[in-house]
């Protein structure tokens, strides 16, 4: 009897291996072919479960893209503030998170030109600008922020400052370890006048 497979388990490897690729060699060198080495598989197996590279690469970027909120989900579950989580979720303070940037940093390149891709990008900021809003909204209430902080404005500024710092230790992560980065977002957020926040410092 045929070895029965589960379509959702090969679609996730498929990915993995695409978004390995994309890290290693680059958006523009990944092939089907070079996703199917990578188990050992053939191009068929991959076309079995993606009509073509297109939808492949569509799906990978969205699935490395949602791991930030299931993290971020994670995060609160074990007690941790929506602040907190937003800004461990959004650096490349470990090997899996900074697999996710070398991806997205990819894409960001491919999607000059590239409508749809360049729509999802927009999505996924604009997402994540309106969670930290939430999350300083919080601290507002928490009385950890200033009360009349501009929450919306203070979001982008995080926003641009978290993906600064994130570019920064993705081309440097010899200078750019997970300390430093915490130290300057923490550095960052005690600006806005933030206090009495258990930030992480390691």
């Amino acid at each position: 009897m045929p070895k029965m497979v589960d379509s959702d388990e090969r679609r996730a490897v498929l990915i993995d291996a695409t978004s390995r690729q994309i890290a290693e060699r680059g958006l523009g060198n990944v092939t089907l072919r070079s996703i199917a080495r990578v188990n050992g598989w053939s191009t068929g197996i991959v076309t079995h479960y993606f009509a073509d590279k297109r939808e492949l690469l569509m799906a990978t970027f969205r699935e490395r893209a949602d791991r930030a909120r299931r993290h971020i989900e994670t995060e609160i579950a074990a007690g941790h503030s929506l602040l907190d989580a937003s800004v461990d979720a959004a650096l490349p303070l470990d090997d899996a998170r900074m697999l996710d940037w070398r991806v997205f940093l990819a894409y960001m390149g491919a999607s000059i030109g590239e409508p749809e891709l360049d729509v999802l990008f927009r999505e996924r900021q604009q997402s994540f600008r309106i969670t930290l809003a939430e999350a300083l909204a919080d601290e507002v209430i928490a009385g950890r922020l200033p009360a009349g902080s501009n929450v919306d404005h203070e979001a982008a500024r995080l926003l641009v400052t978290l993906n600064g710092v994130a570019i920064q230790a993705v081309l440097a992560p010899d200078l750019w370890p997970a300390d430093q980065q915490r130290r300057v977002i923490n550095d960052h957020l005690t600006g806005l006048g933030l206090t009495g926040l258990g930030r992480r410092t390691t």
